[in-house]
């Protein structure tokens, strides 16, 4: 191998594990969200990072970093999630996959009820939903999930209400 291909291994090696040290809270967001006893936390991890290395020499710089890794960790994970709903899928409990604050036992159990209420929404409703907590304004929603600003107005509000509607019922 020549030192110029070493050299940019290495860059490349380099990249990847500070964008994955970096966004590992955003990927772990991701994944959790979509993951299923067929299609574990773990597994759609391993598939967003393989991804991210596997994918990062075509990011062309068009977006932010960050829309890129949380647009490369959805389609990731709704591509799985896609492939394995030929199959019953039961949902994980929240605390298998996802680290939950330790700040106060009622704060935890209703961010914990709060994912298991997501966790029922329609695949592309919980992306948007979890971009929306996550303080996304509407066009980086948009330029992630790749569809218009109305669009992701309507849906997140017919997500708002399906959420009250299932917090209502439990």
């Amino acid at each position: 191998m020549s030192k110029t291909k070493i050299t940019d291994a290495s860059k490349h090696t380099e990249q990847f594990l500070r964008l994955a040290d970096e966004y590992k809270n955003v990927i772990a967001k991701v994944c959790s969200v979509y993951a299923t006893t067929d299609t574990p936390f773990s597994d759609l991890y391993q598939e967003v990072m393989i991804n991210l290395w596997t994918g990062l020499d075509s990011f062309r710089g068009d977006s932010k970093m960050s829309t890129w890794i949380y647009r490369l960790a959805i389609n990731t994970c709704l591509t799985l999630h896609r492939y394995n709903s030929r199959h019953t899928i039961q949902a994980m409990p929240i605390d298998a996959c996802f680290d939950i604050p330790d700040d106060s036992s009622s704060q935890q159990e209703e961010i914990k009820q709060l994912y298991q209420l997501i966790a029922r929404l329609e695949t592309l409703d919980r992306a948007i939903i979890m971009l929306w907590l996550d303080e996304k304004s509407y066009d980086e929603i948009s330029a992630i999930i790749g569809i218009s600003k109305a669009n992701i107005a309507t849906r997140l509000f017919r997500a708002k209400h399906r959420l009250s509607e299932l917090a209502r019922n439990l």
